[in-house]
C-alpha cells in the first residue's frame, strides 16, 4: 500500500514508475524474509556482513572491513562490540600500528557461517525457482540500469539534483 501511495502522490503512474516500486517491494520482502532466516542464529544483516568480511579476508582492520561493506568505522564498532561479546569474533592488537585493532573470526563464527551457507543456498534456490530464466537477461539489464542510475544521482552534487 505504501508504494502505490507514493506513486499516487507523485502523480505517476507509468510502468517504468510502478516496476521501480515494485523492486523497492521486494527488496524489502527479501529484507524481511533475511532477516527472519539470521533471527535464529541471534544475527542481523549487518553483524553477518561483518563475520563474511572478516572470513573473507582472513584478519582485518575495523577500517577494512568497514570500506568493503560501505558503513562508517562506528557502525563497524557498533558491529564488532556485538560480535565479540557474541564470542563469534576476536579483537587484537594490529602488529603493526598501535591505534589499531585486528578482527578475525573465532572457531564459533566461522561454525555460524557453515551452519548457515546451506540454509542461504536453499532459500536462494527457492526464490529462483519463482524466475523465468528467458526473463532474467532483460530483469538483469533493467536493474543495471536502474543502479547506474541511482549511483549517478548519489555521485551528483545535491544543487544539480534541486
Amino acid at each position: 500500500m505504501k508504494h502505490e501511495l507514493l506513486l499516487e502522490h507523485a502523480g505517476e503512474r507509468s510502468p517504468a514508475a510502478r516496476a521501480v516500486m515494485a523492486v523497492l517491494q521486494t527488496a524489502q520482502l527479501i529484507d524481511r524474509a533475511c532477516a527472519a532466516r539470521l533471527a535464529p542464529h541471534a544475527l542481523s544483516e549487518g553483524r553477518l556482513a561483518v563475520l563474511l568480511a572478516a572470513a573473507r579476508r582472513g584478519t582485518a582492520t575495523p577500517a577494512q572491513l568497514a570500506e568493503d561493506l560501505g558503513v562508517t568505522r562506528a557502525a563497524i564498532t557498533g558491529l564488532c562490540d556485538s560480535l565479540a561479546r557474541a564470542e563469534l569474533i576476536t579483537r587484537a592488537p594490529h602488529p603493526s600500528d598501535r591505534r589499531s585493532l585486528t578482527i578475525a573470526l573465532t572457531p564459533a563464527g566461522d561454525r555460524v557461517l557453515e551452519r548457515l551457507r546451506p540454509e542461504y543456498g536453499v532459500w536462494l534456490a527457492e526464490l529462483a525457482e519463482a524466475l523465468d530464466p528467458a526473463d532474467l537477461t532483460s530483469a538483469l539489464r533493467a536493474l543495471g540500469a536502474l543502479q547506474a542510475r541511482l549511483e549517478q544521482q548519489l555521485a551528483a552534487p545535491s544543487e544539480a539534483r534541486a
